[in-house]
Protein backbone atom coordinates (compact mmCIF):
# COMPACT_ATOMS: atom_id res chain seq x y z
CA UNK A 1 0.00 0.00 0.00
CA UNK A 2 1.18 3.70 -0.88
CA UNK A 3 -0.08 6.92 -0.54
CA UNK A 4 1.42 10.22 -2.03
CA UNK A 5 2.95 12.70 0.22
CA UNK A 6 3.24 16.19 -1.08
CA UNK A 7 5.05 15.05 -4.76
CA UNK A 8 6.35 11.51 -3.53
CA UNK A 9 4.33 8.07 -3.22
CA UNK A 10 5.29 6.19 0.16
CA UNK A 11 5.33 3.37 1.64
CA UNK A 12 4.68 2.90 5.50
CA UNK A 13 6.99 -0.23 6.79
CA UNK A 14 6.33 -2.30 9.90
CA UNK A 15 8.56 -0.92 12.08
CA UNK A 16 7.94 2.49 11.16
CA UNK A 17 10.14 3.64 9.05
CA UNK A 18 8.94 5.54 5.78
CA UNK A 19 9.85 3.72 2.22
CA UNK A 20 10.25 7.01 -0.31
CA UNK A 21 9.21 5.23 -3.93
CA UNK A 22 10.15 6.09 -7.52
CA UNK A 23 7.52 6.18 -8.93
CA UNK A 24 5.72 9.49 -11.05
CA UNK A 25 2.60 10.40 -8.67
CA UNK A 26 1.05 11.89 -11.64
CA UNK A 27 1.78 8.51 -13.95
CA UNK A 28 1.04 5.95 -11.08
CA UNK A 29 -2.32 7.79 -10.29
CA UNK A 30 -3.66 7.88 -14.55
CA UNK A 31 -2.88 4.20 -14.84
CA UNK A 32 -4.93 3.09 -11.96
CA UNK A 33 -7.37 5.82 -12.93
CA UNK A 34 -7.52 3.95 -16.38
CA UNK A 35 -7.52 0.41 -15.21
CA UNK A 36 -10.54 0.92 -12.88
CA UNK A 37 -12.33 2.68 -15.49
CA UNK A 38 -12.22 0.27 -18.11
CA UNK A 39 -12.51 -2.62 -15.00
CA UNK A 40 -10.22 -5.14 -17.50
CA UNK A 41 -10.39 -8.85 -15.81
CA UNK A 42 -6.52 -8.44 -15.16
CA UNK A 43 -4.30 -5.67 -16.19
CA UNK A 44 -1.21 -4.68 -15.86
CA UNK A 45 1.71 -1.24 -16.54
CA UNK A 46 5.00 -1.07 -15.31
CA UNK A 47 7.30 1.90 -16.45
CA UNK A 48 10.93 1.93 -15.98
CA UNK A 49 13.14 5.50 -16.85
CA UNK A 50 15.82 3.38 -19.10
CA UNK A 51 19.16 4.93 -18.02
CA UNK A 52 18.56 4.34 -14.42
CA UNK A 53 16.04 1.32 -13.73
CA UNK A 54 14.20 3.45 -11.46
CA UNK A 55 10.39 2.66 -11.63
CA UNK A 56 7.72 4.97 -12.91
CA UNK A 57 4.53 3.18 -12.58
CA UNK A 58 3.80 -0.14 -11.00
CA UNK A 59 0.16 -0.72 -11.69
CA UNK A 60 -1.54 -4.21 -11.06
CA UNK A 61 -5.18 -4.47 -11.82
CA UNK A 62 -7.63 -7.17 -11.41
CA UNK A 63 -11.47 -7.10 -11.51
CA UNK A 64 -13.24 -5.65 -8.19
CA UNK A 65 -10.36 -4.59 -7.04
CA UNK A 66 -11.56 -0.97 -4.64
CA UNK A 67 -9.80 1.49 -6.18
CA UNK A 68 -6.49 2.79 -4.39
CA UNK A 69 -7.57 1.40 -0.78
CA UNK A 70 -4.05 -0.76 -0.80
CA UNK A 71 -6.22 -3.87 -0.82
CA UNK A 72 -4.97 -6.43 -3.62
CA UNK A 73 -7.65 -8.95 -4.39
CA UNK A 74 -5.83 -11.85 -7.28
CA UNK A 75 -2.26 -11.99 -8.44
CA UNK A 76 0.27 -8.92 -8.47
CA UNK A 77 -0.18 -8.95 -12.05
CA UNK A 78 3.13 -6.70 -12.95
CA UNK A 79 4.84 -9.27 -10.96
CA UNK A 80 3.08 -12.71 -12.27
CA UNK A 81 5.52 -14.73 -14.57
CA UNK A 82 2.83 -16.86 -15.96
CA UNK A 83 1.76 -15.12 -18.90
CA UNK A 84 3.12 -16.14 -22.43
CA UNK A 85 5.38 -13.53 -24.45
CA UNK A 86 3.09 -14.46 -27.38
CA UNK A 87 4.39 -11.61 -29.98
CA UNK A 88 7.20 -9.93 -27.96
CA UNK A 89 9.52 -12.84 -27.57
CA UNK A 90 9.98 -11.57 -31.54
CA UNK A 91 12.37 -8.91 -30.54
CA UNK A 92 14.94 -11.82 -28.81
CA UNK A 93 14.63 -13.26 -32.21
CA UNK A 94 14.85 -10.29 -34.00
CA UNK A 95 18.24 -9.73 -32.14
CA UNK A 96 19.68 -13.07 -32.26
CA UNK A 97 19.18 -13.07 -36.22
CA UNK A 98 20.80 -9.14 -36.67
CA UNK A 99 23.86 -11.09 -34.72
CA UNK A 100 23.64 -13.88 -36.91
CA UNK A 101 24.13 -11.36 -39.75
CA UNK A 102 20.68 -10.99 -41.09
CA UNK A 103 19.84 -7.42 -42.10
CA UNK A 104 15.97 -5.57 -41.35
CA UNK A 105 15.46 -5.44 -45.29
CA UNK A 106 15.91 -9.26 -45.90
CA UNK A 107 13.37 -10.25 -47.90
CA UNK A 108 11.43 -13.37 -47.31
CA UNK A 109 7.99 -14.88 -49.05
CA UNK A 110 5.38 -16.46 -47.25
CA UNK A 111 1.83 -18.32 -47.60
CA UNK A 112 0.29 -18.70 -44.44
CA UNK A 113 1.38 -18.98 -40.41
CA UNK A 114 -0.90 -15.96 -39.26
CA UNK A 115 -2.52 -18.31 -36.53
CA UNK A 116 -0.52 -21.37 -36.47
CA UNK A 117 2.51 -22.52 -37.99
CA UNK A 118 3.13 -25.99 -39.33
CA UNK A 119 5.70 -27.72 -41.16
CA UNK A 120 4.57 -26.30 -44.34
CA UNK A 121 4.80 -22.95 -43.27
CA UNK A 122 9.17 -23.25 -43.39
CA UNK A 123 9.21 -24.37 -46.84
CA UNK A 124 9.28 -21.89 -49.79
CA UNK A 125 6.94 -22.68 -52.10
CA UNK A 126 5.93 -21.07 -55.38
CA UNK A 127 2.53 -21.58 -55.41
CA UNK A 128 1.63 -20.93 -51.75
CA UNK A 129 4.14 -18.30 -50.96
CA UNK A 130 1.97 -15.19 -52.54
CA UNK A 131 3.22 -12.29 -50.07
CA UNK A 132 6.64 -11.37 -49.36
CA UNK A 133 8.29 -9.03 -46.62
CA UNK A 134 11.15 -7.95 -44.71
CA UNK A 135 12.58 -8.41 -41.26
CA UNK A 136 11.39 -5.64 -40.26
CA UNK A 137 8.07 -5.99 -41.56
CA UNK A 138 7.92 -9.08 -39.57
CA UNK A 139 8.26 -6.68 -36.49
CA UNK A 140 6.10 -4.36 -37.07
CA UNK A 141 3.09 -6.54 -38.64
CA UNK A 142 4.01 -9.07 -36.24
CA UNK A 143 4.44 -12.06 -39.59
CA UNK A 144 4.94 -14.94 -37.87
CA UNK A 145 5.84 -17.22 -41.08
CA UNK A 146 8.82 -14.80 -41.63
CA UNK A 147 10.11 -14.74 -38.31
CA UNK A 148 10.01 -18.28 -38.24
CA UNK A 149 11.31 -19.41 -41.70
CA UNK A 150 14.45 -16.84 -40.72
CA UNK A 151 14.84 -18.42 -37.21
CA UNK A 152 14.73 -22.01 -38.86
CA UNK A 153 17.60 -21.40 -41.26
CA UNK A 154 19.94 -18.60 -39.27
CA UNK A 155 19.79 -19.88 -35.48
CA UNK A 156 20.54 -22.72 -33.39
CA UNK A 157 18.96 -23.79 -30.37
CA UNK A 158 22.22 -22.91 -28.41
CA UNK A 159 21.54 -19.49 -29.73
CA UNK A 160 18.41 -18.97 -29.14
CA UNK A 161 18.62 -20.19 -26.03
CA UNK A 162 22.01 -17.98 -25.20
CA UNK A 163 19.85 -14.43 -25.89
CA UNK A 164 16.85 -15.69 -24.17
CA UNK A 165 19.02 -16.33 -21.18
CA UNK A 166 20.86 -12.82 -21.56
CA UNK A 167 17.49 -10.71 -21.85
CA UNK A 168 16.48 -12.77 -18.44
CA UNK A 169 14.23 -15.73 -19.06
CA UNK A 170 14.82 -18.95 -16.91
CA UNK A 171 15.60 -16.02 -14.09
CA UNK A 172 13.65 -14.10 -11.70
CA UNK A 173 14.64 -10.07 -12.60
CA UNK A 174 16.74 -8.55 -9.68
CA UNK A 175 14.09 -6.15 -7.53
CA UNK A 176 13.22 -4.50 -4.28
CA UNK A 177 10.88 -7.20 -3.54
CA UNK A 178 10.59 -10.60 -4.86
CA UNK A 179 9.96 -11.64 -8.21
CA UNK A 180 9.34 -14.98 -9.78
CA UNK A 181 11.23 -16.55 -13.33
CA UNK A 182 10.33 -16.31 -16.60
CA UNK A 183 9.75 -19.41 -17.93
CA UNK A 184 11.86 -20.42 -20.98
CA UNK A 185 11.88 -23.39 -23.35
CA UNK A 186 13.29 -23.21 -26.45
CA UNK A 187 12.53 -26.59 -27.85
CA UNK A 188 14.77 -29.52 -30.00
CA UNK A 189 12.07 -29.65 -32.07
CA UNK A 190 12.60 -28.33 -35.37
CA UNK A 191 8.84 -26.78 -35.78
CA UNK A 192 8.38 -26.52 -32.11
CA UNK A 193 11.72 -24.21 -31.91
CA UNK A 194 10.60 -22.26 -34.79
CA UNK A 195 7.03 -21.49 -33.28
CA UNK A 196 9.48 -21.08 -30.05
CA UNK A 197 10.87 -18.34 -32.25
CA UNK A 198 7.82 -16.15 -33.40
CA UNK A 199 6.16 -16.44 -29.99
CA UNK A 200 3.98 -19.52 -29.99
CA UNK A 201 3.92 -19.95 -26.26
CA UNK A 202 6.81 -21.87 -24.63
CA UNK A 203 8.08 -18.12 -23.00
CA UNK A 204 6.77 -16.49 -20.37
CA UNK A 205 7.14 -12.81 -18.38
CA UNK A 206 5.87 -10.62 -16.30
CA UNK A 207 5.09 -6.74 -17.08
CA UNK A 208 8.27 -5.81 -14.67
CA UNK A 209 10.22 -8.29 -16.96
CA UNK A 210 8.99 -7.20 -20.09
CA UNK A 211 9.57 -3.38 -19.39
CA UNK A 212 13.18 -4.42 -18.72
CA UNK A 213 13.02 -5.80 -22.22
CA UNK A 214 12.23 -2.63 -23.55
CA UNK A 215 14.21 -0.55 -21.17
CA UNK A 216 17.49 -2.72 -22.87
CA UNK A 217 17.09 -1.54 -26.34
CA UNK A 218 16.52 2.06 -25.66
CA UNK A 219 19.33 1.81 -23.17
CA UNK A 220 22.04 0.87 -25.60
CA UNK A 221 21.76 -2.54 -24.88
CA UNK A 222 22.11 -2.65 -21.53
CA UNK A 223 19.50 -3.78 -18.92
CA UNK A 224 19.12 -1.65 -15.84
CA UNK A 225 18.03 -3.21 -12.42
CA UNK A 226 14.48 -1.95 -11.86
CA UNK A 227 14.59 -0.06 -8.49
CA UNK A 228 11.26 1.56 -6.79
CA UNK A 229 12.34 2.49 -3.52
CA UNK A 230 14.10 6.28 -3.83
CA UNK A 231 15.62 6.28 -0.20
CA UNK A 232 13.84 5.25 3.39
CA UNK A 233 13.88 7.08 6.04
CA UNK A 234 13.46 6.41 9.76
CA UNK A 235 11.14 7.31 12.37
CA UNK A 236 12.38 11.26 12.35
CA UNK A 237 13.18 11.68 8.93
CA UNK A 238 17.05 10.73 8.45
CA UNK A 239 17.90 8.96 5.44
CA UNK A 240 18.83 5.51 6.07
CA UNK A 241 19.14 4.06 2.07
CA UNK A 242 19.70 6.31 -1.05
CA UNK A 243 18.58 4.49 -4.18
CA UNK A 244 22.00 4.25 -6.82
CA UNK A 245 20.83 4.07 -10.38
CA UNK A 246 22.68 0.53 -11.24
CA UNK A 247 23.08 -1.78 -14.16
CA UNK A 248 22.01 -5.43 -14.34
CA UNK A 249 23.56 -6.47 -17.10
CA UNK A 250 25.34 -6.15 -20.94
CA UNK A 251 22.84 -8.09 -22.77
CA UNK A 252 23.17 -6.78 -26.78
CA UNK A 253 25.58 -4.77 -28.58
CA UNK A 254 24.19 -1.08 -28.67
CA UNK A 255 24.29 -1.49 -32.64
CA UNK A 256 21.93 -4.65 -32.15
CA UNK A 257 19.74 -2.79 -29.86
CA UNK A 258 19.59 0.37 -32.44
CA UNK A 259 18.88 -1.77 -34.99
CA UNK A 260 16.10 -3.58 -33.91
CA UNK A 261 14.66 -0.83 -31.69
CA UNK A 262 14.60 1.13 -35.75
CA UNK A 263 12.67 -1.94 -36.76
CA UNK A 264 9.93 -1.58 -33.36
CA UNK A 265 9.08 2.05 -34.74
CA UNK A 266 7.21 0.19 -37.70
CA UNK A 267 4.79 -1.14 -34.63
CA UNK A 268 3.75 2.21 -34.05
CA UNK A 269 3.57 3.79 -37.07
CA UNK A 270 2.58 1.02 -40.00
CA UNK A 271 2.20 -2.14 -38.07
CA UNK A 272 -0.02 -3.93 -35.32
CA UNK A 273 -0.07 -0.57 -33.20
CA UNK A 274 -0.66 1.76 -35.49
CA UNK A 275 -4.46 2.42 -34.54
CA UNK A 276 -3.51 3.64 -30.92
CA UNK A 277 -0.77 5.67 -31.79
CA UNK A 278 -2.65 7.62 -34.77
CA UNK A 279 -6.34 8.60 -35.18
CA UNK A 280 -8.81 7.80 -38.45
CA UNK A 281 -7.24 10.63 -39.85
CA UNK A 282 -3.67 10.11 -39.62
CA UNK A 283 -2.98 12.41 -36.79
CA UNK A 284 -0.39 11.12 -34.22
CA UNK A 285 -1.59 10.48 -30.51
CA UNK A 286 2.19 11.85 -29.68
CA UNK A 287 2.69 14.91 -31.88
CA UNK A 288 6.75 15.07 -32.66
CA UNK A 289 7.21 11.46 -30.83
CA UNK A 290 8.03 8.48 -32.27
CA UNK A 291 7.61 5.70 -30.23
CA UNK A 292 8.91 1.95 -30.36
CA UNK A 293 7.57 -0.96 -29.62
CA UNK A 294 6.36 -4.35 -29.87
CA UNK A 295 2.35 -5.92 -29.48
CA UNK A 296 1.86 -9.41 -28.87
CA UNK A 297 -1.17 -11.72 -28.75
CA UNK A 298 -2.15 -14.88 -27.63
CA UNK A 299 -5.33 -16.99 -27.03
CA UNK A 300 -5.79 -19.38 -23.66
CA UNK A 301 -8.60 -21.92 -23.13
CA UNK A 302 -10.36 -23.46 -20.66
CA UNK A 303 -10.70 -21.18 -19.43
CA UNK A 304 -10.60 -18.02 -21.82
CA UNK A 305 -7.79 -15.86 -21.16
CA UNK A 306 -6.83 -13.11 -24.26
CA UNK A 307 -3.02 -11.98 -23.40
CA UNK A 308 -2.32 -8.74 -24.73
CA UNK A 309 0.87 -7.20 -24.94
CA UNK A 310 2.87 -3.97 -26.05
CA UNK A 311 6.04 -3.29 -24.75
CA UNK A 312 8.09 -0.07 -26.39
CA UNK A 313 9.63 3.08 -25.23
CA UNK A 314 9.84 6.64 -26.64
CA UNK A 315 11.48 9.21 -27.81
CA UNK A 316 12.70 6.28 -30.25
CA UNK A 317 15.73 8.66 -30.35
CA UNK A 318 16.31 9.98 -27.00
CA UNK A 319 14.12 7.23 -24.79
CA UNK A 320 12.92 8.33 -21.48
CA UNK A 321 10.39 6.16 -20.84
CA UNK A 322 10.29 2.03 -21.20
CA UNK A 323 7.18 0.16 -21.06
CA UNK A 324 5.23 -3.06 -20.74
CA UNK A 325 1.77 -3.02 -20.73
CA UNK A 326 -0.56 -6.23 -19.97
CA UNK A 327 -4.62 -6.79 -20.54
CA UNK A 328 -5.75 -10.10 -19.89
CA UNK A 329 -9.44 -9.96 -20.87
CA UNK A 330 -12.06 -12.51 -21.35
CA UNK A 331 -13.87 -13.25 -24.52
CA UNK A 332 -15.44 -9.56 -24.81
CA UNK A 333 -12.26 -7.52 -25.20
CA UNK A 334 -11.97 -3.93 -23.60
CA UNK A 335 -9.32 -2.53 -23.90
CA UNK A 336 -5.96 -3.59 -25.73
CA UNK A 337 -2.40 -2.79 -24.33
CA UNK A 338 -1.23 -0.53 -26.70
CA UNK A 339 -3.76 1.74 -25.94
CA UNK A 340 -3.01 1.50 -22.46
CA UNK A 341 0.87 2.20 -23.21
CA UNK A 342 -0.29 4.98 -25.40
CA UNK A 343 -1.82 7.03 -22.35
CA UNK A 344 1.14 5.94 -20.14
CA UNK A 345 3.53 7.84 -23.13
CA UNK A 346 1.14 10.69 -23.21
CA UNK A 347 0.80 11.02 -19.61
CA UNK A 348 4.77 11.17 -19.13
CA UNK A 349 6.08 12.97 -21.56
CA UNK A 350 3.02 14.99 -22.48
CA UNK A 351 1.24 15.91 -19.36
CA UNK A 352 -1.89 14.57 -21.53
CA UNK A 353 -4.51 11.78 -21.48
CA UNK A 354 -7.77 10.76 -21.98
Amino acid sequence: MHTTRGDVDVARLKDGRVAVLTLDPKLQSAMEDLFARYDVPHGALVAIEPSSGRVLAFVSYNAGTPHRDGITRGPDVALDASPPTASVFKLITASALVSEGVEPTRRVCYGGGERELTAADLRDSRRRDRACATLRDAIGFSINAIMAKLADRHLTRATLRRFAWAFGFGQAPPFDVPTHVSKSDIPQSRLERARAAAGFWHDYMSPLHGALIAATFANHGRMPRAQIVERIEDRDGRTLYQRRGRMHRAVISASIARTVGQMMTRTCSRGTARGAFYDSAGRPFLPGIEAAGKTGTLTGTDPYRGYNWWVGFAPADDPKIAVAALVVNHPKWRIKASYVAREALRTYLLGTHD
